[in-house]
């Protein structure tokens, strides 16, 4: 795919059917993006209406009149004549297309794909506003988009072209390799793009805007890649409140909808989600100039506000960037630089009344940023052109930029203080300038995990002897009985109490003959998802009154059926599911367990299956994790163990993937007694 683009992308030649010389029309822009942006190949265009050499423009009729068959067509034609135009371009010998117009009929998309398939061409499009391959003056878009771009370092691709025009029409200082307008994407999807991007040298950093994932196999691919040549991805995705979850019979397709699934698979293979446009720029702008920090510790900030730098600190909490905590010896050496009323801390105000600010803000900001503690620098204050004090500063920072070797980024407090041409001042110096304190700090975030990340290997080395009979067994079956769930669950490692089901008061005497009291009786009616909603459930039975009275209750009530099972120690209740995800398959959700499940939102979701290795670093986000370490005085717990547990439920879900719809294990109880499996549901692929 990343060869076959190449025709696309970076054509040779280029057929424009739908090229115009009227005046403010489409057709004529999309001539003049091609040309005024500097194209250097041959171009063809295409319109019957017509003749040669019109202001030394040769046009053709049909572009089965040109007279070589081109890398690349462009296909600017109205929805009805899409289709014919496009079997016209195949036989032309065109390698790959841009379609712009908007072919929702699905039919119609459906046969174009089919058409591009057969005739193995890429396409840009439907729907699509066009791409810029602004490294080799590739303009192709009928839209009246900047010419004087200037060529960076970022590729985007968005599934969205009014958020295309936002950021290609509004900021100056974001600086573009590849931009591509994916549209509805019959043939080529986003992924596919993401791939090729990523392959060519002058890029340093991507962002996706992302609708759906047409592709997940080559998504994945595509990260995977990227972390590998350490080019940070920025992703924005809308539908995150989509409720597909409403389709879920269990508490765990309740709790998880697709988007959660999609955040896993980002993280666990190095993506950056974010949540708005505007953050989206701020990453895509400050990994265009670093890709990483070369040290761990925390960030120093320098202000000409307390209040503002206060407002700082606040943000910094929310979005998990730490201060670092500067040495007595920076502080005494800031100390002698400040007013003597001004405090040396991190971070700083060094405003006091102004008096020699140049000399104060350099030399302090040189200080904090030569403390081993300090990875980065933010100089924060509202920049702008027409203020006399910014060119103050802005001085001083060209003045200390060759004795730090940290990286430094200019923050504005405010969105709308910024400047377009004191931004490209500072990008010639290489310093970010970042519209918005928590946006900046949100880009800060992901710059300082950029480092920390490291592509998930996964090793598909779970054998289960029975995989094979379980697979056999449940092959024509509707549904799966309690008893066999926790069969299915004790051979991938996860333990359950002894466990029966009886129909008479004899057999439930037996059962606590061979295991003892207490025990617990429930319910073993299948239609009930829910047992202990409908008083299906009791334990702590410590008699045989008890367990006499209780199983009569249950039978009278629920059904004839009732599982008896020994009664395990307290412990933490946690819960373990699995999801199908629509677009990337087995996905497991670890939750606080019981009636927690619901009243928490404490939950990591994983995609299938998952290492212990991967899981221990991450058990620690949920909010009961705390009650694993000893909380108050209790004893710390095996985490190893309960880890282990779910790795192996991970492999389960993988191995049947194509066979169990859902699995809610609810709950999981861990204690110093180990982990056990209090109650199942198996739900069967119908």
């Amino acid at each position: 795919m990343v060869n076959s683009l190449e025709a696309m992308l970076n054509p040779s030649s280029v057929a424009l059917i739908g090229a115009s010389m009227r005046p403010n029309s489409y057709g004529l822009a999309l001539l003049n993006m091609l040309t005024k942006g500097g194209f250097k190949g041959k171009i063809y265009p295409v319109n019957k209406n017509y003749v040669s050499n019109q202001k030394n423009i040769s046009f053709y009729p049909s572009i089965l009149d040109i007279p070589s068959k081109p890398d690349h067509t462009v296909i600017a034609v109205s929805s009805s004549r899409v289709e014919s135009t496009l079997y016209e371009a195949i036989l032309a010998g065109s390698k790959s297309l841009t379609i712009f117009a908007d072919t929702s009929n699905q039919s119609i998309h459906n046969r174009i794909k089919s058409i591009a398939d057969e005739a193995e061409v890429e396409i840009c499009g439907p729907n699509s506003m066009g791409f810029h391959n602004l490294d080799k003056k590739v303009r192709i878009s009928p839209f009246q988009f900047p010419l004087n771009l200037i060529p960076g370092n970022i590729s985007i691709i968005l599934q969205s072209g009014s958020v295309l025009g936002a950021l290609l029409n509004n900021d100056r200082r974001l600086r573009y390799n590849i931009i591509v307008s994916s549209g509805s994407e019959s043939k080529t999807t986003a992924s596919e793009f993401l791939h090729w991007s990523i392959n060519q040298p002058s890029t340093k950093v991507a962002g996706l805007f992302l609708e759906a994932i047409r592709n997940p196999e080559g998504f994945i691919s595509a990260l995977k890649l990227a972390s590998f040549k350490k080019i940070p991805v920025v992703i924005l995705k809308v539908g995150k409140t989509e409720e597909s979850s409403k389709l879920a019979l269990s508490h765990t397709g309740a709790l998880v909808g697709n988007y959660e699934v999609f955040k896993a698979v980002v993280e666990e293979n190095g993506g950056h989600l974010v949540d708005t446009i505007d953050e989206m720029a701020a990453c895509l702008q400050v990994f265009s100039q670093y890709n990483e920090v070369s040290s761990i510790g925390g960030i120093a900030s320098i202000h000409d506000s307390g209040g503002e730098r206060e407002l700082m600190v606040d943000l910094a909490k929310q979005t998990s960037v730490p201060y670092a905590l500067i040495s007595r010896e920076t502080k005494k050496k800031i100390s002698k630089v400040l007013e003597p009323t001004m405090k040396p801390e991190n971070p700083l105000d060094a405003w006091g009344s102004g008096h020699k600010a140049d000399e104060i803000f350099e030399k302090s900001f040189i200080y904090l940023l030569e403390d081993k503690s300090v990875s980065l620098g933010l100089y924060v204050m509202d920049w702008r052109q027409d203020y006399y004090l910014h060119l103050m500063h802005e001085k001083v920072l060209y003045k200390l930029l060759p004795k730090i070797k940290k990286p430094v980024i200019a923050v504005s407090n405010y969105s709308l203080t910024n400047d377009h041409e004191l931004a490209l001042r500072f990008y010639k110096h290489g310093i970010p300038l970042v519209k918005g304190t928590k946006e900046a700090l949100i880009a800060i975030n992901k710059l300082l995990k950029n480092k920390k990340f490291i592509p998930v290997i996964k090793n598909f080395n779970f054998k289960n002897i029975r995989k094979d009979f379980w697979v056999k067994f449940l092959k024509n079956k509707k549904e799966i009985s309690v008893l066999d769930s926790f069969r299915i669950l004790y051979d991938y490692g996860i333990k359950s109490p002894a466990m029966n089901e009886v129909f008479s008061i004899s057999e439930a005497k037996d059962f606590v003959k061979k295991t003892n009291f207490p025990i617990v009786l429930k319910t073993s009616n299948i239609n009930i998802f829910h047992k202990s909603e409908v008083n299906g459930v009791f334990t702590n039975i410590n008699s045989y009154r008890q367990l006499t009275f209780f199983f009569k209750d249950i039978r009278n009530r629920l059904g004839k059926g009732v599982y008896i099972s020994e009664m395990i120690e307290n412990g933490i209740e946690i819960s373990l599911g699995l999801i199908n995800d629509i677009d990337f398959g087995p996905a497991i959700v670890v939750s606080a367990g019981g009636k927690l499940i619901e009243l928490l939102d404490d939950k990591i979701v994983f995609p299938a299956p998952v290492s212990i290795k991967l899981v221990k670093s991450k058990i620690n986000n949920l909010k009961i994790a705390k009650l694993f370490h000893g909380y108050r005085g209790e004893k710390k717990l095996d985490i190893n163990l309960l880890c282990k547990t779910i790795s192996q439920f991970s492999y389960l879900c993988w191995d049947f993937r194509n066979i169990i719809h859902e699995i809610d294990i609810n709950p999981i109880s861990f204690s110093n007694k180990g982990v056990f499996a209090l109650d199942t549901l198996i739900i069967l692929k119908k």
